[in-house]
């Protein structure tokens, strides 16, 4: 009888040990995710911020180019100086130039043209042509309406890049806190940790919503709706809570990966 009771009390140890190796490594799988998150959150927000930053940098460059350009204008017009001109129409160059080492190509090829035109106005300087002023004026144009195009274009994609920004940054950080809420539900013990993970969850979707179109909030809506039913298995202590939090961590995953 007493080797009986032996034989049972080491196999419950032994179930016992299973059970918290298989709890730990799970947790351990989970906490690598939580930082894999966490990473990729950084990563696209580093790339949408050095996105815009290039942009930024094309922007002000192109205005730069405009204004020196408008300048050698004033020089041949008022002020009938061919240095002052010749000056303008090389800081203008040298705009474009910058202006092109953070365009995209199809602001390049444009740049490329307008350089073109500035160099051929810079040639009719030099030489003292009559088409001088014309020419100057051409490329004064060109880099307004280039510039002007472009900076429409920058303000829109600013604004979309920010949202995008906040969206992603907002959806991933929901994702984490259901990661924790997932190692919260494996034990009833820590049921109530799990529920304030998934109210966190929500909440981060609530500030996601902000920045969604049609489109995102419907499914974002979906998720808090999942969030909504498995809090109420967490109340009644059904286990059933820990398939309920993996499915939407599933919904949630496939959502950031198809947006």
């Amino acid at each position: 009888m007493n080797t009986k009771n032996v034989i049972i009390g080491i196999l419950a140890v032994l179930l016992v040990g299973a059970l918290i190796w298989g709890y730990k490594s799970n947790k351990t799988a989970i906490d690598n995710k939580i930082v894999t998150t966490s990473e990729n959150a950084k990563a696209e927000t580093s790339n949408s911020i050095a996105s815009m930053k290039k942009e930024a940098k094309t922007n002000y460059a192109l205005a730069n180019a405009k204004v020196a350009l408008l300048k050698s204008k004033i020089a041949l017009e008022t002020d009938n100086s061919k240095q002052k001109a010749e000056a303008g129409l090389d800081n203008a160059i040298k705009y474009l130039s910058e202006a092109k080492n953070t365009a995209d190509e199809q602001t390049k090829a444009e740049i490329d043209i307008l350089e073109t035109k500035v160099n051929t106005a810079k040639k009719s300087v030099v030489q003292k042509k009559e088409d001088a002023l014309n020419n100057v004026s051409v490329a004064v144009d060109e880099a307004t309406i280039m510039s002007e195009k472009y900076n429409e274009k920058f303000q829109a994609e600013k604004e979309k890049n920010i949202a995008t920004v906040n969206r992603k940054y907002a959806e991933l950080r929901a994702e984490e806190a259901l990661l924790k809420a997932k190692i919260a539900a494996q034990s009833e013990k820590t049921y109530a940790q799990a529920q304030a993970y998934l109210e966190e969850a929500n909440e981060w979707y609530i500030r996601s919503k902000e920045y969604g179109n049609q489109k995102t909030i419907l499914y974002i809506e979906q998720l808090q709706k999942d969030i909504e039913d498995t809090q109420t298995y967490l109340k009644k202590k059904d286990k059933e809570a820990r398939n309920k939090v993996s499915e939407i961590l599933q919904k949630a995953k496939e959502f950031i990966n198809e947006d």
